[in-house]
């Protein structure tokens, strides 16, 4: 009978996850306080809740590692869209591409970079027509 392989998540990509969950979450507490980035609670509380996603994938690399890479592309266009008190996001956005990446044996696949690059093209794309 096959026995299911318990994998975690390597520690270094794990603790820049949670790093970038924090800054996330601190710069969200501080626009939410002084008001400075022009966005709803309810988008504040969207953005808390999409920095934590890559979180929830502790038990599974790949999964880990996907979720890392397009939360990354999504954050990064937050402060570029009328957000601007949410500029420090980008460094969670950092760190969020290095946590795709740090795990040597859990790397990124050519489909999940294609579908992130797919994001960054369509995301200002649909912003354009949209607005």
């Amino acid at each position: 009978m096959d026995e299911v392989v318990q994998q975690r998540v390597a520690r270094l990509p794990w603790r820049l996850a949670v790093t970038a969950a924090t800054v996330t979450a601190v710069t969200t507490v501080w626009s939410a306080t002084v008001s400075a980035g022009g966005v709803s609670a309810r988008g504040l509380l969207l953005l808390l809740f999409v920095a934590g996603l890559p979180l929830l994938a502790r038990d599974a690399p790949a999964a880990f590692t996907r979720t890392c890479l397009v939360i990354a592309v999504f954050l990064l266009w937050v402060p570029m869209f009328g957000a601007a008190g949410l500029r420090p996001v980008v460094a969670a956005v950092l760190l969020l591409l290095a946590a795709s990446v740090a795990d040597p044996d859990h790397h990124p696949s050519c489909l999940t970079v294609a579908l992130a690059g797919a994001l960054l093209v369509f995301l200002p794309l649909a912003f354009c027509l949209y607005s």
